[in-house]
């Protein structure tokens, strides 16, 4: 499954050079990963109710073009890989046609009980396969 969530960089998001801040992407992952899993149908709440957070384990981004203020960006999300207590989602940060930022995350599901990493709930695994 693909979602693509849209946003257009505020004023305060956009720095000196005329484009958005490299720190406001991850800002702009987290936002379109939560937008994925609702629209995958497991939304945040569910995951505290199945005892499961996912942390940020590793992140690539690959920049080719900046996004300025008033630019309409879509990010497209898609899972690229599901393990046993990790997965990995992918980003583009797009206007347009033109990918402005190629994003990889790869998350680890933790319990929510603080005793560490734990198995993907399978309901979790089958909604954003």
């Amino acid at each position: 499954m693909t979602t693509v969530y849209e946003f257009t960089p505020r004023y305060y998001e956009v720095d000196m050079q005329g484009v958005m801040f490299n720190s406001w992407y991850l800002g702009y992952v987290d936002e379109a990963m939560n937008h994925y899993i609702d629209a995958c149908g497991v939304p945040y709440p569910r995951w505290q109710e199945l005892g499961v957070d996912v942390h940020l384990a590793h992140a690539d981004l690959d920049w080719k073009v900046g996004i300025g203020f008033g630019d309409r960006v879509q990010v497209p999300v898609r899972t690229s890989r599901i393990g046993t207590k990790s997965f990995t989602l992918e980003f583009e940060f797009r206007r347009g046609e033109e990918v402005a930022c190629a994003v990889s995350v790869v998350y680890v599901v933790v319990a929510t009980d603080g005793s560490g990493t734990t198995a993907i709930p399978p309901e979790i695994a089958a909604a954003i396969g």
